[in-house]
């Protein structure tokens, strides 16, 4: 079963964005998080370069980069448009799923990896 968001809210407060996933599950992700894991070429995809380590992006000022909007693509994936001017990122609904650190997510990877 592929899962798919049900409610994607930009503004969720706490400067996050929020999913609530077909499955029930609820993510909330961190603004600086998500632009740090920016899967776009620019700035490293999992298949080629790697992330930029967090807190490394060269950011034009010291404020973190807020979405501005976000519009869907497909049936597959988010494409968010960020303060700074970025926009070229498509954060694919499961990477999405796989950015969320809640407990019960990264229980589950460690789980995986054993």
């Amino acid at each position: 079963m592929q899962l798919t968001p049900k409610k994607i809210k930009l503004a969720a407060g706490n400067d996050t964005l929020a999913v609530l996933w077909s499955d029930g599950h609820e993510s909330a992700l961190a603004y600086s998080y998500l632009r740090e894991r920016c899967p776009c070429a620019t700035c490293g995809e999992k298949g080629g370069v790697q992330n930029p380590a967090p807190g490394s992006l060269p950011l034009l000022d010291h404020a973190v980069p807020r979405p501005e909007r976000a519009e869907l693509v497909g049936r597959y994936a988010l494409q968010i448009f960020w303060s700074d001017g970025h926009s070229t990122g498509i954060y694919s609904f499961e990477y999405l799923r796989s950015l969320c650190n809640c407990a019960q997510c990264s229980s589950a990877r460690q789980g995986q990896t054993k």
